[in-house]
């Protein structure tokens, strides 16, 4: 899966949608914590489910990591494949606004987090 070739422009659209539930699924998780989510990848990946880095930027050092921990353990669930020693620029990208979904949005992508996690506990 993690080898799976995309189409020019499939790619960064299938990671903001990606990104975009993750991070309306963490609001839900932490809803007293204010952060922002974004990956960084290599511009050279461009047609493979790869990111280079998961960022988290906003509270304390103790909480990021923790918050980048779950983010990561989501999309690796949507198989992206977290690849630090790809080496070259990194370009980043960020969800799309939460703020804008609907309830019934917002709760499709949280459901759609948890699917993903629940299938990727499954044994093969």
């Amino acid at each position: 899966m993690y080898e799976k070739k995309l189409k020019p422009g499939e790619r960064i659209d299938l990671l903001r949608d990606d990104l975009t539930d993750t991070n309306a699924w963490l609001e839900d998780k932490y809803p007293s914590d204010h952060f922002a989510l974004m990956v960084d990848y290599y511009h050279h990946q461009k047609f493979t489910k790869e990111v280079a880095y998961v960022v988290i930027l906003g509270p304390a050092q103790e909480k990021r990591r923790a918050v980048r921990a779950v983010a990561t353990r989501a999309l690796e669930a949507f198989g992206w494949r977290i690849m630090p020693e790809g080496g070259g620029d990194v370009i980043d990208s960020q969800p799309y606004p939460t703020s804008d979904l609907s309830a019934h949005q917002r709760l499709r992508s949280i459901a759609r987090v948890k699917t993903a996690l629940n299938q990727a506990k499954q044994p093969n």
